[in-house]
């Protein structure tokens, strides 16, 4: 005699939207170039100037962990990523905005045009609904 085999529910799964996907990517370039500038930092620490240079270092990659760390929470879809992300963009707006002029007008450019599509892409509905959609109740419940 065989064991009876019940249909075990599959829980709903939620598809990561490609918006989404370009939102983390954008989140982990910044995460990147923040380390990066950090790093930099740190070899141009003068003795002069010490505790700038290392304040600004520590800063920069902290900075760029807490990017880096939400990008991948976007990529599993965790809804607490977004919170941080949103508000580094709000922060880079006005940062960019600031490099407009002279020399550095291509990099207000990048870092405007960077920010607007982070914020585009994480707040998209399709990013919105994937976020905050909870699994269905089994319906044995």
């Amino acid at each position: 005699m065989r064991p009876r085999v019940s249909a075990v529910p599959v829980p709903q799964t939620v598809v990561r939207p490609p918006q989404l996907t370009v939102a983390a990517a954008l989140a982990a370039v910044e995460g990147l170039v923040a380390f990066a500038y950090g790093v930099v930092e740190i070899g141009q620490v003068r003795i002069f100037r010490a505790v700038v240079g290392v304040g600004v270092s520590i800063t920069m990659i902290a900075f760029a962990v807490l990017l880096l760390v939400a990008a991948r929470a976007l990529l599993r879809l965790r809804r607490w990523a977004r919170g941080p992300v949103v508000a580094v963009q709000l922060i880079l707006l006005p940062v960019g905005w600031s490099f407009r002029g002279g020399t550095t007008t291509w990099v207000a450019a990048a870092m405007i045009a960077v920010a607007v599509l982070t914020l585009v892409t994480v707040l998209h509905p399709r990013s919105t609904r994937a976020l905050v959609t909870e699994p269905e109740p089994d319906a044995t419940d």
